[in-house]
């Protein structure tokens, strides 16, 4: 059965608060490190590395998807470092540093901290905290930047065995480092996602080691012009031609699991960005999301996958 995912990933804010992981702001955040090393050309990874991250928290061993923004940053920082974007990763860690303030550095005051910032319990964090303490206390701290604290604790939790920890070895575990250009995918299509193809109709994006999964992009108007439907076209006409369509779609995820000699399936994500100017153009119809939905359900429909991710832009 395919369906959107559903499981929230939630941020534990500087004041203590759970608000909601925002995916667009982390990706603003990342295309202003990419431009700001004059690294354009390469700004569109922003994107991939956004969506590995939320693959890889959505799939954490934690009990609860809570985490603090300090694990996120890490996590960024060290996937852009592994990459080979260090100088991006100083920009993206420079853009979210906080105040400078400075605390004291006894026990309760730093498992408070922890308590609050690190995203385990009270027990663990007083655990760690009393470990930060006597590494600050050796440095002769009197006090030190939440950051600096936080940073330690991390490096200590490492070092802890716990089933629920976000480990840093490996962020897509059991996903093959193997890539393909899209001029190799298109070479491996059957034939009837390779017409889709050859229509404007599919684009299938390359498979990198960043985020590696499939990744589809089917427009509407084009398929449409395609088929020589009707103005206005109805629900009756265009979803036979949809499901049709999503077949070929299944075509394609197949060969490309298939080529990657992989026994897991890849994530699958589509998207249709003209799906609302198809609407309007085609149906006479104002944007609507959930006549969008609708639709792409016909699509998704032959798809003998969980679809990761979709978007209707």
């Amino acid at each position: 059965m395919v369906q959107a995912v559903e499981k929230q990933i939630f941020l534990r804010d500087a004041d203590g608060g759970i608000i909601p992981f925002d995916t667009g702001a982390l990706q603003t955040r990342l295309i202003g490190g990419f431009l700001a090393t004059g690294l354009r050309e390469e700004s569109f990874m922003s994107e991939e590395i956004v969506l590995a991250l939320e693959y890889t928290l959505l799939n954490s061993p934690r009990r609860e998807p809570v985490f603090t923004r300090s694990e996120v940053d890490a996590a960024v920082v060290r996937l852009l470092e592994s990459i080979g974007f260090p100088e991006v990763a100083h920009v993206f860690r420079r853009s979210g540093s906080e105040s400078q303030l400075r605390i004291a550095v006894d026990k309760i005051t730093v498992a408070g901290v922890l308590a609050a910032h690190l995203g385990c319990s009270a027990e663990r964090a007083a655990h760690i905290a009393e470990i930060v303490a006597d590494a600050l206390k050796k440095l002769a701290f009197a006090t030190a930047a939440p950051q600096l604290i936080l940073e330690l604790a991390r490096h200590y939790e490492r070092n802890l065995a716990e089933d629920d920890l976000l480990r840093d070895s490996e962020l897509l575990p059991g996903i093959p480092q193997q890539t393909l250009t899209r001029k190799e995918i298109y070479d491996l299509l059957p034939d009837a996602p390779k017409k889709l193809v050859d229509e404007g109709v599919l684009r299938i994006n390359g498979i990198t080691t960043i985020f590696p999964s499939v990744r589809l992009f089917f427009f509407m108007k084009p398929f449409a012009k395609a088929r020589g439907v009707s103005i206005p076209v109805t629900e009756l006409e265009i979803e036979p031609l949809l499901y049709t369509a999503g077949n070929a779609l299944e075509e394609a995820r197949k060969a490309i699991n298939t080529a990657l000699r992989h026994p897991g399936e890849l994530p699958c994500c589509l998207a249709l960005p003209d799906i609302f100017d198809f609407l309007e153009s085609f149906a006479n119809s104002a944007p609507d999301q959930s006549l969008a939905a609708e639709l792409a359900s016909v699509l998704t429909g032959a798809l003998n996958c969980e679809l990761y991710h979709l978007a209707f832009d």
